[in-house]
């Protein structure tokens, strides 16, 4: 059997499985205010070590791996780089506005057989550094044979710590929230959707349980969203390489003291594409097992 284990280390930590390294998550990594400082997974790796993301790429440099990103958190960016501005059409930097996402502690962290489990804090802060949300997430990493494959469970809660919170996604494409920026051999990743769409351009802005992207050379990666998260079924957010749930993409959700907004997600990894009715029965196995 195989043995998940966590290395800590001054960045964050790593996620062995046995010997060989499934994945990297960067929590505290120092960088440019303007990319927006954001805990996030980089490198992934498929089960027999194919490289799923890519980490702060020329284009965007604020795109690091698998993250989340919010766009407009009340007059805050905690995504990174440009907004995009109605009035001109165009990105442009905004002053004053970069926030960070900062990684407060790690108060949970175990492993055991083929499953490991860590919890993290942290505090999202305005340009000014006040802080506006406390967050609690909750990864569990489980390493499965049948399907040979890496199933991710993420779990957080956004608590406002200010009288109330509006977050908001871009004003052009409508993303913000997780998001999976891929790299080779998914930089041109082919799409397929629960509802039987396929390629990014169909897939975008429509409402799914998963997406799954595949790469030019094999591997896969689907991302699940859970059933009870809000705004059923979630319209999605693609592009060549990169996919995430759009949760905002119908309009802004704003959360007011004491409510607090929970969000799960299954995130999957495979050496080789996965049948529909396979990702289907895993949907429901991630479903079954997300508390």
């Amino acid at each position: 059997m195989c043995a998940m284990r966590l290395q800590f280390n001054s960045l964050g930590f790593e996620l062995y499985d046995d010997d060989r390294c499934a994945a990297f998550y960067r929590a505290s990594e120092i960088i440019p205010r303007t990319e927006v400082p954001k805990p996030c997974f980089a490198p992934i790796f498929t089960p027999s070590g194919k490289s799923v993301t890519e980490y702060r790429p020329a284009d965007h440099l604020w795109h690091t791996g698998l993250y989340f990103g919010w766009v407009h958190v009340n007059r805050a960016n905690l995504w990174g780089g440009p907004w995009y501005l109605p009035e001109t059409g165009k990105y442009e930097y905004v002053e004053n506005t970069h926030g960070i996402q900062r990684h407060d502690a790690f108060p949970v962290a175990r492993s055991t057989g083929n499953e490991a489990v860590v919890a993290e804090t942290l505090t999202w802060l305005d340009a000014s550094d006040t802080p506006m949300i406390a967050e609690t997430r909750r990864y569990v990493f489980t390493r499965m044979t049948e399907p040979d494959a890496y199933l991710w469970q993420i779990d957080t809660r956004l608590a406002p710590v200010v009288e109330e919170v509006t977050l908001g996604a871009s004003k052009a494409a409508r993303y913000s929230g997780l998001v999976l920026r891929m790299g080779p051999p998914f930089s041109d990743a082919r799409h397929l959707d629960s509802e039987g769409r396929e390629g990014h351009e169909n897939v975008m802005g429509q409402q799914a349980r998963w997406v799954s992207a595949s790469g030019a050379s094999g591997g896969m990666a689907v991302i699940m969203d859970h059933s009870e998260n809000p705004r059923q079924p979630v319209r999605w957010f693609a592009r060549r390489n990169l996919l995430g749930p759009a949760l905002l993409m119908d309009g802004e959700m704003t959360l007011r003291q004491p409510d607090n907004l929970r969000l799960r997600y299954g995130i999957a990894f495979f050496d080789d594409p996965l049948p529909v009715d396979n990702i289907n029965a895993l949907y429901r196995l991630y479903t079954e097992r997300a508390e």
